[in-house]
């Protein structure tokens, strides 16, 4: 099928003249070859603006622009709002693409008549080895099964509750590909409320907003994954506000599921799912602050409504198989034992952290190998 859309890459610079040269070659090397690359350059401290310039100098494709720093947030929706193609497609700076997945994801777009097409993910670890991250079957999703296979999967990962067997859902956006036409009708732009939420928040609107969403089996996007970065970890700095920020992201999703007739139902499920991981997130937070600090500041969890919300809830979802800290610390929190759940949530990060930095799983890999 011979198709020739324009496609937009939104992809936020910052700080990343180690990576930007490699990712923007690697997606040039397309089989889909109308592409626009949209550069945004977040106010990066390094030399990454002027790397940026010259690599637009070797390819009329590439556009790039300049702006004070804002966050990925910011820097997507500038994006969005100079990008001057018929669909809209997300990369981070250190990431790459398969050849094909431009090509694969358009014509399944247009044969399905779909307004977006989504991939599977690769995760590359840090020795070049790819695991299986996200993964989908080939399919065509249409309003009310967008909501239950796609939707629901989403809102309530990590519990027991309106699972998709089907598929591993995560929210990242750049395995997306999404109309234009579709963004710009139902307004649909990047927002943050904590920390890092700005992709499931695109999201939310896709599935709530889409007609018709086609999913690929095939695994086309390659996530280089950062253990030093502030969004590879919980939290990385103490917020303050985190408690008022946490009240408007679950505003902002009740009233847009409401809006959409979503069933008050579902609405109530998910605000527990969501105030248990508030609380998680809040014991990150202490965390964050040094040891001295922290553990005078527990006492005043009692005070946080995420927990108390938690401890009162009548009805609750149950976590979901393979997740540690909401099989066990929601319910010590539910039991009052918060200094208890603190230390071991602390625990756990300490040991998710040490695995990853030392790739322990990638060794006794090699070793298992290496006897068999």
């Amino acid at each position: 099928m011979g198709i020739n859309f324009k496609l937009s890459i939104i992809i936020p610079v910052y700080n990343g003249e180690n990576h930007i040269k490699n990712t923007v070659r690697n997606l040039l090397h397309s089989s889909y070859q109308n592409l626009e690359l949209l550069l945004i350059d977040d106010g990066s401290t390094d030399g990454s603006f002027d790397l940026c310039k010259k690599l637009a100098e070797s390819d009329s494709r590439i556009k790039v622009y300049h702006k004070e720093n804002g966050g990925i947030v910011d820097a997507r929706n500038y994006g969005l709002d100079h990008a001057t193609g018929e669909y809209i497609g997300f990369c981070d700076q250190d990431d790459e693409v398969s050849e094909e997945m431009y090509q694969k994801m358009l014509t399944r777009i247009v044969s399905d008549g779909s307004q977006a097409a989504i991939c599977g993910c690769y995760r590359r670890k840090k020795s070049g080895g790819l695991v299986a991250f996200e993964k989908y079957t080939d399919d065509v999703f249409e309003k009310q099964t967008i909501r239950e296979k796609l939707l629901l999967p989403m809102l309530f990962k990590g519990f027991a509750a309106y699972d998709n067997k089907d598929i591993s859902i995560y929210t990242a956006i750049w395995k997306c590909i999404i109309s234009k036409q579709l963004i710009d009708e139902k307004k649909m732009r990047f927002s943050g409320f904590v920390n890092y939420e700005d992709d499931f928040i695109m999201l939310l609107q896709l599935f709530l907003q889409a007609d018709r969403i086609s999913t690929l089996s095939d695994i086309l996007y390659y996530w280089t994954t950062n253990i030093h970065s502030e969004m590879h970890r919980s939290i990385g700095r103490y917020l303050n506000d985190l408690e008022l920020r946490q009240h408007n992201l679950i505003n902002y999703v009740t009233k847009a599921l409401a809006e959409n007739g979503v069933s008050s139902e579902i609405i109530s499920q998910y605000i527990y799912v969501q105030q248990c991981r508030n609380a998680l997130l809040q014991l990150d937070n202490l965390a964050a602050l040094n040891g001295h600090k922290s553990i005078r500041k527990i006492k005043e969890l009692r005070g946080c409504d995420s927990i108390i919300y938690i401890q009162n809830a009548s009805d609750i979802v149950p976590p979901g198989k393979g997740f540690v800290r909401n099989a066990i610390i929601i319910p010590m929190l539910r039991r009052k034992h918060l200094v208890n759940a603190y230390f071991l949530n602390q625990l756990i990060d300490m040991i998710r952290f040490f695995v990853e930095k030392y790739q322990v799983t990638e060794i006794l890999e090699r070793r298992m190998k290496s006897s068999s």
